[in-house]
């Protein structure tokens, strides 16, 4: 393999073969993501018999094909067996390996790096769920083309085409159409074509959601608040989720203002032990600098009155001061 000049790379899920099917099994009611039935589920993908033909005229060119692929090797047998079913030809199968919990985009890079060092990849053909991967092509120079979900109704297989949208972002995606013969495919290539590809879909909220951090960052350290520790991607969430809890705290804070008067009068025991519970409430997440912390108790942490007492309440039972 050393001897050849170009290379095409190919991956399994959502690329070469699809997976629509199998989806359910880590998107459900449950909430529970059942990996290995989604896994063992491979052997009834769908092809994606228009790639398969592009690349079998690669290889008909003289160009290897490598299939690259984040997919454990515990059903490597399974999809040995998909492949020679659907006579796909490829010159090399790459898997992760079956207790390697890498991220599948680092897998991936560290075999073209260790792998494939002197070779030119003509091309990589990638899911549109895969972006890490698809991000680190483009940082290499590696011309990268991503595939799209099955935009057409998946009622059967018989109809398969794949259509070649190009976005409103000047990006390329390549995405299949199956399923009826649906007067609905010629609107949804429209629709897809007026937007953007969802690799700048993804950066773009990357970019508000770092605008908001950053926002909350300064917000924080306008409130006297330390800065939080942990990885910078946990820092960047943590930052969003402490801001929305001190704006909860606020409003409860206003709230006991309003009614301070009152409940003074009414019952000045209870009420002075609240006022406590509160203050020790607040210092505790004041001092809190886990961005780990927050992340894990982000749920329930509205920005609203009721959202406000209900964390409070909570930090001061597991303080157990009430």
């Amino acid at each position: 393999m050393a001897d050849q000049q170009e290379i095409v790379i190919c991956g399994l899920d959502g690329v070469l073969a699809l997976i629509e099917h199998r989806l359910h099994h880590l998107y459900n009611e449950e909430g529970v993501k059942h990996w290995d039935r989604f896994l063992e589920a491979c052997g009834d993908d769908m092809p994606n018999l228009p790639l398969i033909d592009r690349l079998n005229q690669a290889r008909a060119e003289g160009i290897p094909v490598i299939l690259l692929t984040g997919r454990s090797a515990a059903v490597r047998e399974q999809t040995l067996a998909w492949l020679r079913q659907w006579q796909i030809g490829y010159d090399g199968l790459w898997m992760r390996p079956a207790n390697d919990f890498k991220p599948a985009a680092e897998f991936k890079a560290a075999v073209l790096a260790q792998q494939f060092p002197h070779v030119v990849i003509r091309r990589i053909y990638e899911s549109d769920t895969h972006l890490d991967f698809a991000h680190w092509c483009t940082e290499q120079n590696i011309p990268c083309t991503l595939i799209g979900h099955n935009q057409g109704n998946g009622e059967s297989r018989e109809l398969f085409d794949l259509k070649i949208i190009r976005h409103a972002c000047g990006h390329t995606v390549l995405y299949p159409f199956y399923g009826d013969d649906d007067f609905t495919w010629p609107d949804r290539v429209q629709q897809l074509g007026e937007g953007s590809c969802r690799l700048c879909q993804v950066e773009e909220q990357r970019k508000e959601q770092r605008q908001k951090s950053e926002q909350a960052r300064v917000q924080a350290q306008q409130r006297g608040l330390p800065p939080l520790e942990g990885s910078d991607k946990q820092v960047a969430w943590a930052e969003t989720v402490r801001l929305n809890a001190f704006g909860a705290i606020d409003k409860v804070l206003k709230w006991m203002d309003q009614v301070s008067a009152q409940a003074e009068e009414e019952d000045p025991d209870h009420w002075h032990t609240m006022q406590q519970g509160v203050r020790r409430s607040i210092e505790y997440l004041e001092n809190q600098i886990d961005a780990k912390w927050w992340i894990d108790h982000r749920h329930g942490m509205y920005n609203s009155l009721d959202g406000g007492r209900s964390l409070l309440s909570s930090i001061a039972q597991e303080l157990g001061y009430y």
